[in-house]
């Protein structure tokens, strides 16, 4: 009888262990990723959502340069200051950005890439980035997604 107490109990933490430490699928390392992103569609009331989470995001990153911290925490702070150097700032259009990230998170393996990255492949495509640097560039992404830390 005690055995099979100990097992059940055993069995019962085990459990209750794996469902409190197992994260959301909408999030990748603490972050949001394609599931919470594709979320934001399914209420009408939720897709202005994706315009108001990537306005903050740019907000930060924004203050994070003004008072000139060296966290580059997207990866792809020179390719936004190369897109603004070639005048093509209207290729950073909120509007534009949200359907191209729409666009990355339509492959369904991608949706575990975190918001901030898919945002900073679609920036790094736009500056003109070769095929090649790009392929590179979402394996890397999709390792550290894929990752378990």
């Amino acid at each position: 009888m005690k055995k099979i107490n100990f097992i059940f109990v055993s069995v019962f933490i085990l459990v209750f262990h794996i469902l409190i430490f197992a994260q959301d699928k909408r999030y990748t390392h603490g972050a949001e990723n394609g599931y919470m992103w594709i979320d934001f569609e399914k209420y009408s009331i939720m897709r202005d959502m994706k315009y108001d989470y990537l306005s903050s995001m740019l907000e930060r990153q924004r203050v994070i340069n003004l008072f000139q911290f060296n966290i580059d925490s997207l990866g792809c702070r020179d390719d936004i200051k190369n897109l603004l150097e070639q005048n093509k700032s209207n290729d950073l259009d909120l509007n534009m950005m949200v359907k191209k990230i729409d666009q990355f998170y339509s492959d369904d393996k991608l949706r575990i890439v975190p918001i901030a990255f898919a945002y900073c492949y679609c920036i790094k495509e736009l500056s003109g980035r070769p095929k090649k640097e790009l392929a590179e560039y979402l394996m890397k992404i999709l390792k550290f997604s894929e990752s378990e830390q």
